[in-house]
């Protein structure tokens, strides 16, 4: 006896569940034919109504089984739904030297990689390192994103590469609270435009700590921003090479034996340089030939061996505070 041809109050698995027990609904007594006796199918009727009665509990738990059976279970895969691909979207993961990257990523230990680290092979990927350190060998790259936008690269040390990080003709990449040291530059801009440096510490790296330039074929690097940066103990803390229209703002630079901000490379202009902090290196400021059009503002300059260098004509510095220098201006 199955749904409800029996009673219609009784309603089993494959229906909707429910029952209706209230006393007289459904499950009625049936009014006896005589005052004297049970016939035959009084007999058969409460037979009936005493199996339906006994029905009632088996009923209910099938109905909460089948409601069970289609729930959704957590972080289980369910099919046209891409944030569920067998396993939990935040997973830490553990991959390999060399690796192409194609989702977010949680790096779930250190690497130490013969060569390059890690290829960005997709837009709006997000790589958290996690606190964990990838380690080169002195050659290759820790971190390469070229050709694509919208990535984010934060939480942990590139150490020992020739480049920690090299965006590529790539935009909307951020690259916040990673340490960097022992490489040749930390972060390697190259025709690289509306890219965000910032939160970093770079230290102890073999030539800066970064580097903003054009490709070999000459695409710019511009609307780049690097901020909120330690830049110490660095050959030179950021070098511009040519290239306009980029934000230094900031950044505390310190120990540099050739320049804290070098801009080189056959002159620039639109380069906004504010509020950083530049101390204790060779030259705070170092311009080469070609760089006008420049805005030097609200910076804390003070005891470098010298504050402001080389050709400074048709720039304009504003507020800018110079203290203990050896020599504020340099020729």
């Amino acid at each position: 006896m199955v749904g409800n041809e029996a009673d219609p109050h009784i309603h089993l698995v494959g229906e909707e569940c429910r029952s209706d027990t209230r006393p007289g609904v459904g499950l009625e007594n049936p009014s006896p034919k005589g005052p004297s006796s049970i016939t035959l199918e009084e007999d058969r009727m409460r037979l009936t109504t005493t199996f339906l009665l006994a029905m009632l509990p088996l009923a209910a738990m099938a109905c909460a089984d089948d409601q069970a059976a289609t729930e959704p279970i957590p972080d289980q895969a369910r099919a046209g739904d891409p944030s569920y691909r067998g396993a939990r979207p935040d997973a830490s993961v553990a991959v390999a030297c060399g690796a192409s990257v194609v989702a977010d990523l949680k790096l779930d230990g250190d690497l130490t990689c013969p060569g390059d680290g890690l290829f960005v092979d997709g837009d709006g990927i997000k790589i958290n390192l996690q606190g964990h350190t990838i380690t080169g060998a002195g050659v290759g790259v820790g971190i390469t994103v070229r050709g694509h936008h919208d990535v984010s690269i934060f939480g942990g040390t590139i150490q020992n590469f020739l480049t920690g990080v090299m965006v590529a003709t790539s935009t909307d990449v951020v690259i916040k609270d990673n340490g960097f040291t022992q490489n040749r530059e930390g972060v390697f801009l190259a025709g690289a435009s509306g890219n965000t440096i910032k939160h970093n510490t770079a230290w102890q790296n073999t030539s800066r700590g970064f580097m903003i330039r054009p490709t070999g074929s000459g695409t710019i690097s511009t609307d780049n921003v690097v901020m909120d940066n330690v830049v110490t103990n660095n050959p030179t803390g950021i070098l511009l090479f040519g290239q306009p229209g980029n934000t230094i703002k900031a950044n505390t630079i310190s120990g540099s034996n050739v320049a804290g901000i070098d801009l080189t490379g056959g002159g620039g202009s639109g380069t906004i340089i504010k509020a950083n902090l530049l101390t204790g290196n060779a030259a705070a400021i170092r311009f080469g030939i070609g760089w006008t059009d420049n805005t030097i503002l609200a910076n804390r300059i003070r005891a470098n061996s010298c504050g402001i260098a080389g050709t400074t004509a048709d720039n304009l510095f504003k507020e800018n505070l110079f203290s203990t220098n050896t020599a504020d201006w340099c020729p």
